[in-house]
């Protein structure tokens, strides 16, 4: 305790401002990692008259970018204070490193987001896709059974078509009526 007494009295403005955030940014970008890692994060929208702040890390202005901007500027500034003489060229350095940090951590939150995939299946993804008559389709009024291959797995819908399709005729998949049913036509 002695020992921080003597630092604020010794230390000049910014080097209490530069070791403040530091640990400030240093503590919250623990809390942020370890809520992350447990599956705990906040998606939130603060938005009003012009500007928008989307908390969930995609934009360059978000709680995460502005967290590592802090800790990026804060260790710059504990680090290169004492070495340099000119302390507006520690500044600049000290802002720089937290724009790098800023930049590269909603670089990195966008490249993840990249790799999140929707699985779930629904008759719209598989419009195009040739499939295979299962069940005959007797004619316009009264549906049939079609199997469909998607990403792996085969699905069996329910499917119309304008013509009298037999059993294992290749049909392809002109759109999706609901969220089991498909029209179809020979291919």
């Amino acid at each position: 305790m002695e020992s921080f007494i003597t630092f604020l009295e010794t230390a000049t403005i910014m080097e209490v401002v530069y070791t403040g955030l530091a640990v400030f940014s240093s503590i919250i970008f623990i809390i942020q990692a370890v809520l992350l890692f447990i599956g705990f994060d906040t998606d939130s929208d603060f938005s009003g008259g012009d500007a928008a702040f989307d908390v969930d890390g995609m934009n360059l202005v978000s709680w995460k970018t502005i967290s590592c901007f802090l800790l990026g500027f804060g260790w710059t500034g504990v680090i290169f204070d004492p070495v340099f003489e000119n302390k507006t060229v520690v500044a600049i350095m000290a802002v720089a490193v937290g724009v790098i940090f800023m930049f590269l951590i909603a670089f990195l939150m966008r490249m993840v987001m990249r790799l999140s995939y929707d699985g779930t299946f629904t008759t719209g993804k598989v419009v195009g896709s040739i499939g295979v008559v299962y069940l005959r389709i007797p004619d316009a009024e009264n549906p049939g059974k079609v199997t469909v291959s998607y990403q792996g797995s085969m699905h069996e819908l329910t499917a119309y078509s304008n013509e009298r399709l037999e059993m294992g005729t290749h049909v392809t998949i002109v759109r999706a009526i609901d969220s089991s049913t498909i029209f179809v036509e020979r291919c």
